[in-house]
């Protein structure tokens, strides 16, 4: 998990610094929320008992258009949220959370006061209570001070002056720490948000439209990517063992925004020793097998220098069988240049998060 939040510290900065270059206008808004725990899994019933609320801090800035990515994507706003949310629950706490989001316009007209959105984030949480066997055994979705924590939201506001504007959202708050160490079963709290926004800046927003380069031929590419990490994938106190995935997949650019792929993966996990016991088929002094072979597909979602990427894949070799066969991956890819690339994700299998990975990799086109 440690790996994993720095490659969080280390993609937010350079997310954030993009967003000081599209010369774009900055606003600061803050509001107040106000929801309930989503009940995922029967475990966690019993710490369902208030309704969490809380205050955000966002700063967005507006893009211009200096860069083709702005009008592909309808001028989006880049930024940052600050989350605090008291869960009214002494075993739970309170979390504490830094988000980089992006925020998507669904209405064209740029000049209407009212507009619609969506926007979308990943970043680091900080947890007041955690699991602990001793004293905070009943907190079985948290169990370490750190975790990730990604951000759902539709929202509407509307400007009703040069400098101050409305808006009212409904969001996903999602904290986990990518099964680094059990129990994670996670926390997710849907809720209302209310809130006033600030424009520094009331002038409008002066838009470009670049040309995008040509894609030629729609062009196949080849990817290439070793990630790796440590978790805690399988019982509790069982302790934090290494694994490591080898992928190589094909992919095929279908416009500027979209890349699908098909791909192999190889994934060794040596929590898989803590079914050792379970094999009967075992020679005495005979090690298990922890590795796994799987077949994926991919989408890739580009932004600009970021991606993000959805993955499906079923495995065609599991010896265990502990994982369900079908498996899924969501992340953040960022490219260094046209080919080499380091990327931040989390694998699961449906709503149980088996490990956070993070994998450098080239891509040949």
């Amino acid at each position: 998990m440690r790996r994993l939040i720095t490659l969080i510290f280390f993609l937010a900065p350079l997310l954030l610094s993009a967003q000081f270059r599209t010369g774009g206008k900055q606003i600061i808004s803050i509001d107040y929320m106000q929801g309930s725990i989503f009940e995922h899994k029967e475990q966690i019933s019993h710490l369902i008992t208030e309704h969490p609320w809380g205050v955000r801090l966002v700063l967005n800035q507006k893009t211009n258009g200096s860069k083709p990515w702005h009008a592909r994507y309808n001028y989006p706003d880049i930024g940052l949220t600050a989350v605090y949310i008291n869960y009214d629950n002494e075993i739970l706490g309170s979390t504490f959370s830094i988000i980089p989001h992006y925020q998507f316009y669904l209405t064209r007209n740029k000049e209407k006061p009212g507009q619609f959105a969506y926007k979308i984030g990943l970043g680091l949480a900080y947890n007041s209570e955690k699991y602990d066997r001793e004293t905070n055994n009943k907190n079985n979705v948290l169990s370490t001070d750190l975790s990730a924590g990604v951000l759902f939201e539709l929202l509407y506001q509307y400007k009703i002056t040069d400098h101050l504007g409305l808006y009212s959202s409904v969001s996903m708050t999602h904290f986990s720490n990518a099964a680094w160490k059990k129990p994670n079963s996670g926390i997710n709290v849907f809720s209302l948000n209310i809130g006033l926004r600030y424009y520094l800046d009331p002038e409008p927003v002066e838009y470009k439209v670049l040309e995008e380069d040509e894609i030629l031929n729609k062009a196949i590419g080849y990817t290439v990517s070793i990630a790796g990490g440590a978790h805690e994938a399988v019982r509790i106190n069982t302790g934090t063992d290494p694994f490591f995935v080898v992928s190589a997949f094909v992919d095929k650019t279908l416009n500027q925004k979209s890349k699908l792929g098909l791909g192999l993966e190889w994934f060794y996990s040596e929590s898989l020793k803590n079914f050792k016991e379970e094999d009967y088929f075992l020679s005495e002094g005979e090690d298990p097998d922890f590795n796994r072979i799987g077949l994926a597909l991919s989408h890739e979602l580009v932004v600009n220098e970021f991606s993000i990427i959805s993955q499906a894949g079923y495995y065609v070799y599991d010896p265990y069988g502990v994982f369900d066969p079908i498996y899924l991956r969501l992340g953040l890819r960022r490219y260094f240049g046209d080919h080499f690339f380091g990327s931040v994700s989390v694998k699961s299998h449906a709503a149980k998060a088996e490990a956070g990975e993070f994998a450098i990799g080239y891509r040949l086109k």
